[in-house]
């Protein structure tokens, strides 16, 4: 993630959405497949991505799934001391 001097520090959610777009990246995965895979709309997908939206819990579970990695990888590094 790019961080500007002055710039205020990414969302969670940005956070995320970063670490989903690594992971597709890593395993060749398109958001086309992984909204196949996961049954949530490209549109939609592609939107909470790009950080104009949230993920719900249960599409955040589905794309860990689909992505075959366990979903605390994905979190933040705050959540993911507070997971554990």
């Amino acid at each position: 993630m790019n961080k500007s001097p002055g710039a205020p520090p990414p969302t969670e959610d940005a956070q995320i959405a970063h670490k989903i777009t690594n992971a597709l990246i890593i395993r060749g995965v398109s958001i086309n497949r992984l909204a196949d895979e996961t049954g949530i709309s490209y549109p939609t997908l592609r939107r909470s991505l790009k950080g104009g939206r949230s993920l719900s819990f249960n599409e955040f579970g589905r794309i860990a799934h689909a992505l075959e990695v366990q979903p605390s990888h994905l979190l933040p590094d705050t959540l993911r001391e507070v997971a554990a």
